[in-house]
């Protein structure tokens, strides 16, 4: 077991403290400015630019860097890229980030209480000798890799992948474990891929617990066409921006959306709104879904939603008639214990009002099946190559496989949300050493408290990130990483490279260089002998993960399938979903935590802020400044009675926690709600959160359907 980690630690530098160059910054500044007068005459670095990719949100925008020597002076978008020009706010703050006066330097290795600044060779091997030591003790799957938010759709996962497999470990995970991932499985449990709303071609656009105002902001031009229009429909708890723009704003009752989409799936069937001679040559399980929609007549969905009956009907009729429909789906529907069945519910809804009848584009989806399975189902997954030598497979199955096999058939990865309960209990499978990649896993999952207990009770901690987070704060080691600006940007797909817009900054080490030499460490040389990671992508790349043999591999029932399902047919009664003992149909099931005196409130956690990504971007002032402090969205209806105006200070409790916020009192949220932002570490709200409380297909936490009370601190 390792030494207790302090929450706070002291950085020990020589000759310096940190609290040294602070003081000392104010005076480097002015000497420096007398400096590049002195040298006036002396020649300043050329100005150059480079192309690349943003690589903060989703959206991949193109970018190009101009720099003058080590400094990135200017950032702007490429309009030459597919995103034609656009940067959001975030991507102008990148400079910011790179040169941030926070950003980690060395390499920082805990001694008792306190940090103390060490050389890159010191610390890598202190972190290979104690992998070794757990190794030896636990066994390879001991060890697990958790990556953020930056790392979603990068190459170095599929790289991170081969390091752990070569180590002997099945246990990578990433934020597929707590974002999207659910929606790519309702999705393609029900018509065989992931699959977009079309945006540009639909008439009536619903956007259904999304706000692509904040998440990809690209899009709003198209958007706020269908909102011109008078075709745009959102159905959130909170009223966005794009909801205030809306023909209609929906605030539905959090947790019910599978509830109001079966509502509306009996209206459909009900009134013949869909092409009965198509449905039952290309569907499995019309009737079946005829029998449970029949459960959700509109007085019903009426009272489990709070949408009122005429605005349920109205949307039936909107979503059937005024097509073609396209529905955009976002964390809103996933976070919810019943994430899964309600993409599903919805996906049998587009799939009734004629979303894959050949009318839309829907080539994705209509794949016809192929020897391979999990291909079949997944063309829309990130591609698992490798260069040979390939690693052997691991002997252990991914953490999560017994609990949630639906997810790693799906993902191929471990499920990163049962990190702590593998930490804190003993015996096989648990895990004892972890290496947080570009990840604040302490303060974006679930379980806050237990995560930290987990902290404790670990052999190794290793965090590699720019900054010194919360969850660095904790660990054993710390690796200074580069930014993805002062990386090389290597497309996989494409086996090309280009070069950093800047250089690496301080003694900060791209990911992949510090993989590599991690794994020479560990004697893993023969299966990283190249240089670069552009020289290691432009190998030839065979098949990484295989398929396991006790999976199922259901062939096509129809002898021409139009679905990229089992059946060969859009399935609103699923094969997969009956076979491993889960609803085939998309039941609707109550969230367990249900409002009482004690907790009246419905605590909805997570929704974007339009200043951070997560805990992205809390230690750069420009972005900083548009949000200085946590906050929690309520109601005039809740905060008035409790003598709580905008800017309040209160405490918000749940069976879980109690964090304190800042009250912004407005009518933009269901009167029901409590609702604030992730990402914070001093006012975590997933300290509030059920640590064990998740979907049963996926394992996705219940982020968005808590319950909690709000007060003045020091109220009874």
């Amino acid at each position: 077991m390792s030494e207790k980690r302090a929450p706070l630690s002291t950085v020990v530098r020589k000759p310096f403290t940190r609290r040294d160059l602070v003081k000392a910054a104010p005076v480097g500044a002015a000497l420096a400015g007398l400096g590049v007068v002195a040298a006036g005459r002396l020649a300043a670095p050329a100005l150059a630019s480079t192309k690349g990719t943003c690589r903060f949100c989703l959206m991949h925008c193109g970018i190009v860097g101009h720099t003058r020597g080590t400094r990135l002076t200017k950032v702007e978008g490429d309009p030459t890229s597919r995103t034609r020009g656009f940067l959001c706010e975030h991507g102008f703050a990148l400079r910011e980030m790179v040169h941030s006066g926070a950003r980690l330097r060395r390499p920082l290795v805990r001694r008792g209480d306190a940090f103390h600044e060490v050389s890159w060779s010191d610390a890598l091997d202190e972190v290979a000798d104690k992998l070794l030591r757990v190794k030896a003790t636990h066994g390879p799957e001991a060890l697990l890799i958790q990556t953020g938010w930056p790392m979603v759709r990068h190459p170095l996962v599929n790289w991170l992948h081969r390091f752990a497999r070569a180590f002997g470990s099945p246990n990578v995970s990433t934020v597929a474990s707590l974002c999207e991932a659910s929606l790519r499985m309702g999705q393609a449990l029900t018509v065989g891929s992931k699959y977009s709303a079309d945006v540009r071609s639909t008439k009536t656009l619903v956007l259904w617990g999304s706000n692509p105002g904040v998440t990809a902001p690209p899009f709003l031009h198209v958007i706020a066409k269908k909102a011109a229009g008078g075709n745009l429909i959102v159905i959130d708890p909170v009223r966005t921006t794009l909801a205030r723009e809306a023909t209609t704003w929906i605030p539905i009752r959090p947790g019910t959306d599978g509830a109001l989409a079966l509502g509306v799936i009996h209206l459909v069937l009900e009134h013949g709104w869909y092409d009965r001679s198509f449905m039952e040559a290309n569907t499995r399980g019309l009737d079946e879904l005829r029998a449970l929609a029949a459960k959700y007549p509109v007085p019903e969905v009426e009272r489990l939603t709070g949408v009122p009956a005429k605005e349920i009907d109205s949307l039936a009729r909107r979503m059937a008639q005024d097509t073609p429909t396209g529905v955009w789906v976002g964390l809103g529907v996933e976070h919810h214990e019943n994430g899964v069945q309600t993409v599903r519910a919805i996906s049998a809804l587009e799939v009734l009002l004629g979303r894959f009848d050949g009318r839309q584009d829907a080539r994705s989806v209509l794949t016809p099946p192929g020897p391979d399975f999990r291909e079949v189902m997944l063309p829309a997954l990130y591609p698992m190559s490798t260069p040979m030598p390939v690693p052997p497979e691991p002997k252990a199955k991914p953490l999560g496989r017994s609990q949630y096999p639906l997810y790693e058939l799906y993902n191929r990865e471990a499920q990163g949300q049962l990190l702590a309960d593998a930490v804190l209990r003993e015996g096989p499978g648990a895990i004892r050493a972890v290496m947080l990649v570009a990840s604040n896993a302490l303060v974006t999952s679930q379980g806050t408290q237990r995560l930290e207990a987990a902290a404790e009770r670990l052999d190794l901690l290793v965090t590699i990130d720019p900054f010194f987070t919360a969850s660095a704060r904790r660990s054993d080691v710390v690796l200074p990483a580069t930014t993805f600006a002062e990386s090389p940007d290597v497309d996989e797909a494409e086996r090309v490279a280009t070069q950093s817009l800047v250089a690496p900054q301080g003694e900060a080490k791209p990911d992949w260089t510090i993989v590599v030499e991690l794994a020479k460490r560990l004697g893993l040389s023969d299966f990283f002998p190249w240089a670069t990671m552009h020289e290691a992508a432009r190998q030839p790349h065979v098949p990484f993960m295989q398929d396991d043999a006790s999976q199922p591999r259901p062939a096509p029932t129809v002898e021409v399938p139009r679905f990229g399902t089992p059946s060969g047919r859009a399935e609103f009664a699923s094969q997969l979903l009956e076979q491993h003992g889960h609803p085939g149909l998309p039941e609707w099931t109550a969230p367990t935590e249900q409002p009482t005196a004690q907790f009246p409130l419905r605590l909805v956690t997570g929704p974007r802020p339009r200043a951070f990504i997560n805990s992205q971007f809390h230690d750069v002032p420009s972005v900083k400044a548009r949000m200085r402090t946590p906050e929690v969205l309520l109601h005039p209806t809740v905060a008035t009675p409790l003598g709580i105006s905008t800017g309040t200070t209160v405490a918000v409790t749940s069976p879980h926690g109690r964090i304190m916020l800042t009250a912004v009192v407005t009518d933009g949220v269901h009167p029901e709600c409590a609702v604030m932002p992730a990402g914070f570490a001093e006012a975590n709200p997933n300290r509030l959160i059920s640590p064990t409380l998740r979907d049963p297909i996926s394992g996705f936490p219940a982020f968005r359907s808590g319950i909690c009370r709000v007060e003045k601190p020091g109220a009874a």
